[in-house]
């Protein structure tokens, strides 16, 4: 009886740990060179976009299926320009959505700023407020390696902007 006892205060504390989910996307922004260009490659989960697209948006997107919204790339793109922000020099300049891919469970979306010459890149700073307004606990990670210049951001809510200056 004891060992049922202990089973049951135990078992939840262990089903806490098995369904915990983390809130987290990651994105690379790299100079291309070859490109004169910034590529950026950004990493979200599908649950968390199909929740958000739900919310948001009012629409089931059912992404990654046979059943998806054929124009659910101008609702990714719109909500990214909403949400991330790239400036250099302190100028806010506008991206382009390249398209996504999906890998497993995550969809990874694919951005430009295109006809940069890197010398001219003094600084640059990163605002991602991507998925806060569904998941306050959100943590968006960047990465940015420009003109050998490499650092790491983790943005909260709480502090969503980021800058490197090379």
């Amino acid at each position: 009886m004891k060992k049922y006892i202990v089973l049951l205060l135990i078992l939840p504390l262990l089903s806490f740990g098995i369904y915990h989910k983390f809130y987290l996307s990651v994105t690379d922004i790299n100079y291309a060179e070859e490109d004169q260009a910034i590529q950026m490659i950004s990493r979200y989960f599908i649950d968390d976009l199909e929740k958000l697209f739900k919310e948001r948006y009012g629409i089931d997107a059912q992404l990654k299926t046979k059943e998806e919204l054929k124009n659910i790339d101008s609702y990714i793109e719109k909500y990214l320009h909403e949400k991330f922000i790239v400036s250099i020099n302190g100028e806010e300049v506008p991206w382009n959505f390249i398209g996504k891919e999906y890998d497993v469970d995550v969809m990874k979306c694919y951005l430009e700023i295109p006809k940069i010459k890197s010398k001219k890149i003094k600084s640059i700073s990163v605002e991602s407020k991507v998925l806060f307004d569904v998941y306050p606990e959100q943590q968006n990670v960047v990465h940015v390696n420009i003109n050998d210049h490499k650092k790491s951001f983790m943005l909260i809510k709480q502090n969503d902007k980021a800058m490197l200056k090379l």
